[in-house]
């Protein structure tokens, strides 16, 4: 199947690049600069030669359209990630009128199937004691999930209307060789640094990217019309994490513990302060909310079918461990 991917030089699009290549799939690439690709998926063992890549952007109708011609079936992982207040309108550029101009491209050029890599912030808060695909979507506080549940609404819609459009929702999602050194993989290496961990009474789900990719490369049939599926992977309390982290690492990774409540009330002052600085703190009130109101995801519906591979907690934990320490990216925290 000749398959479009947009977001390619991201940790999920490098690595569903590579997991259709292996598949023996003709993959297409939807980039900006050709020159990135090729250090993208190097350490995963396949060419940018091997991919035709098509030079574009995926806010541009006609580069889009251009992209998907002669294609079969679409993955949309294209998307960006930033909490600094001066980056909203980059946030709902890409994240939502991306969104919207490349799904109308692919389903006006009939592609089946058309995959949407969402989040599951996009159905945050949870509507009950465990997350599943089709909870309605939310209208969330922070501007990046607001962009992300914005793109669902408009996925949304083209599967109300038929259109064979199959959401993903993966949990936080993690793993070695990760091209733009993303928030998760920072608040990991920046715990190994410090050797300690912000531990609340709660939890959340977190996916290896392996997992992610094998999900969408298996989701690569006809005919079966709309569908949403959740990835939430493993959920893991913050204590356990703590003592994966410490078992993984070898070394002792103290925990800062605090409730919940407090976390919470913390994250609410964080934004009132960051309101009047212009500037946000890490911890905002979105943030705190998420990690101390997370639930498990129901993975079951994918799990059976199409089906997919899931990592152990450990050994994802162990691999992106090992990754950012070869890799010397303890050292290029701030």
């Amino acid at each position: 199947m000749k398959v479009l991917v947009t977001g390619g030089t991201g940790l999920v699009g490098a690595f569903t690049i590579a997991r259709l290549l292996q598949s023996g799939h003709d993959v297409r690439a939807l980039v900006r600069d050709r020159t990135k690709l090729a250090p993208c998926l190097a350490p995963l063992g396949s060419s940018a030669a091997a991919v035709e890549q098509v030079t574009g952007d995926v806010t541009a109708a006609d580069s889009v359209a251009g992209a998907v011609e002669g294609c079969e079936a679409l993955i949309h992982c294209a998307g960006v990630f930033s909490d600094r207040l001066q980056d909203e309108a980059l946030l709902q550029q890409v994240n939502v009128e991306g969104t919207r101009t490349v799904l109308a491209q692919a389903v006006t050029a009939q592609l089946d199937p058309i995959i949407h890599v969402s989040s599951y912030i996009a159905l945050f808060p949870p509507a009950g004691q465990v997350q599943e695909a089709d909870d309605p979507v939310t209208e969330p506080r922070s501007m990046y999930a607001r962009t992300k549940a914005a793109a669902e609404r408009i996925a949304r819609d083209h599967q109300a209307r038929g259109a064979p459009v199959v959401t993903v929702y993966p949990g936080s999602i993690q793993g070695p060789h990760d091209p733009t050194f993303s928030i998760g993989s920072q608040i990991i290496a920046r715990t190994l640094r410090d050797r300690r961990m912000l531990v609340s009474d709660s939890g959340r789900s977190y996916v290896d990217v392996r997992d992610v990719a094998d999900l969408l490369n298996n989701l690569l049939e006809t005919g079966r019309g709309p569908r949403r599926l959740m990835c939430g992977g493993h959920y893991l309390l913050d204590e356990e994490v703590r003592q994966l982290l410490s078992r993984v690492s070898g070394e002792e990774i103290r925990a800062l513990r605090i409730p919940g409540w407090l976390l919470r009330g913390m994250g609410r002052g964080a934004d009132l302060i960051a309101g009047l600085r212009g500037r946000p703190f890490t911890l905002t009130a979105e943030a705190a909310e998420v990690l101390t109101r997370s639930v498990p995801c129901n993975d079951a519906p994918g799990l059976k079918d199409p089906g997919y591979r899931r990592l152990s907690a450990e050994q994802s934990f162990r691999d992106l461990v090992t990754w950012i320490r070869q890799s010397g990216k303890i050292d290029s925290l701030p």
